[in-house]
């Protein structure tokens, strides 16, 4: 191969400086207001979204879940999986998955019930009072990673 280089003269094999630079067109959208997106009819949620294994699901078929909501429970450091929006599971089943691959895999299907009502929050009020194991598991239920 080190033959060829000198054959033609290079010293690399890809010969092109400074990366692809495209124009940024923000003029596009620099001017154009922001919207809040409208509420979807429904939203499919994977159950296994990480490496390791899925967390085990807390809701069935029927359930109203409000936005915010635990969908899966995490075993170890699994993390749960959370509703996007409040509305009813209609089904919990296996569907195309957002990999390349299209391989299925098993999803929350909720139906929008038009209201986006978010959980109960309870914040702690005062963070620093609390141990750590209770600081870590508030963080794990709220699916951040430590």
């Amino acid at each position: 191969m080190f033959n060829l280089f000198s054959l033609f003269k290079k010293d690399k094999i890809w010969d092109f400086k400074g990366g692809i630079h495209p124009p940024e067109m923000k003029l596009q959208s620099s001017r154009t207001p922001m919207r809040i997106a409208q509420l979807p009819d429904e939203v499919t949620i994977p159950i296994h979204q990480h490496l390791g294994t899925p967390g085990q699901l807390c809701v069935k078929v029927g359930d109203h879940v409000l936005k915010g909501q635990a969908l899966t429970r995490g075993v170890g450091r699994t993390l749960p999986v959370h509703a996007s929006i409040s509305g009813t599971v209609t089904a919990i089943e296996p569907f195309p998955s957002t990999h390349p691959s299209g391989l299925p895999e098993i999803a929350v299907k909720i139906v929008s019930d038009g209201k986006d009502e978010w959980r109960e929050k309870s914040p702690l009020v005062d963070y620093q009072s609390q141990s750590k194991e209770v600081l870590l598991t508030r963080i794990h239920e709220a699916a951040l990673l430590d």
